[in-house]
């Protein structure tokens, strides 16, 4: 360990150190080692003393002569500015001392924590407003989307909960209208679905042609007149069942009905046909006989 002086406050430490103990200045190894280097080598040509502990320190000579190198430089360049401000000192030594002000105090300086501080609070505000924004922009996605699927809608409940999710919608007024139509048209089927007659469900399916009950109109209608032909077991009544129900959901019974009265009435007329000839031949073999009788027909 060699003693150096530090680059800043020119005090002595040890080349060991990394910073100097008065003033603070870190120091560079590599330059510590180089300036340790020098200074034993200047120790080299200092006469030393011996001491009673045995260690040997350079005369106070060679100190003060090294001193005095040091600060020479020092005092050719300060000596000037002393000469130059002479004559002011010796009128301030004449002149009675005067009581100067004090000198205001210090600013505090703003701690980095007070800044951390700040930068935390407005990064926390951006993120807010970022949330805020998102969730406003997603809010009116949602909307558009819950709008369009009413397209078409004939559930009043979907109509309901648009209104209460958004009751500042700009589609409000559009989904309110739309709501009571649906509204009256279903507790119109209400009525019908039970004890509605062919008539007033006809009715219904003409008033209501987009309406999703149109189906389970159309399907009652065609059980309907399907009952009416089939209690009736008449031709013309079960051709025109299938004449105006053509996909209709019996249509396969109807025509199994329909070739079951065609056959029953080719039956009946072949027998209405039989009697006839029987009727005939015993006319003329009546005739023959010179009988005269009454034959009623069966036609």
């Amino acid at each position: 360990m060699t003693m150096i002086k530090c680059p800043e406050c020119r005090h002595h430490i040890s080349s060991m150190a990394k910073a100097c103990p008065e003033c603070g200045c870190p120091i560079d190894p590599e330059w510590a080692e180089a300036e340790a280097r020098k200074e034993m080598a200047k120790s080299d040509d200092v006469p030393f003393t011996v001491v009673s502990d045995g260690e040997e320190l350079p005369a106070e000579d060679s100190v003060q002569e090294e001193s005095q190198a040091e600060e020479s430089p020092r005092h050719e360049v300060e000596e000037p500015v002393r000469n130059a401000e002479q004559p002011h000192r010796e009128a301030e030594e004449v002149a009675p001392p005067k009581s100067e002000p004090a000198p205001p105090p210090a600013a505090p300086k703003r701690s980095g924590a007070g800044g951390m501080f700040i930068g935390l609070v407005i990064l926390l505000g951006i993120i807010i407003g970022g949330l805020y924004y998102y969730d406003y922009y997603t809010n009116q996605k949602r909307e558009q989307r819950a709008y369009e699927l009413l397209q078409g809608c004939s559930n009043p409940a979907f109509y309901e909960d648009f209104m209460v999710r958004y009751p500042r919608s700009e589609y409000i007024d559009d989904v309110r209208e739309r709501y009571a139509k649906v509204a009256a048209q279903q507790n119109q089927w209400q009525k019908l679905v039970t004890n509605g007659t062919r008539d007033e469900l006809q009715t219904f399916v003409r008033q209501h042609p987009s309406s999703p009950y149109v189906k389970v109109a159309q399907t009652r209608i065609d059980s309907l007149d399907w009952a009416s032909a089939k209690e009736s077991r008449d031709l013309e009544a079960v051709t025109h069942y299938m004449a105006i129900h053509p996909d209709g959901y019996y249509i396969d019974q109807a025509e199994t009905l329909r070739q079951q009265l065609e056959r029953e009435k080719a039956q009946e007329a072949a027998r209405r046909a039989a009697a006839r000839r029987d009727s005939i031949a015993r006319a003329d073999s009546i005739n023959n006989s010179g009988t005269s009788i009454t034959i009623n027909l069966p036609f």
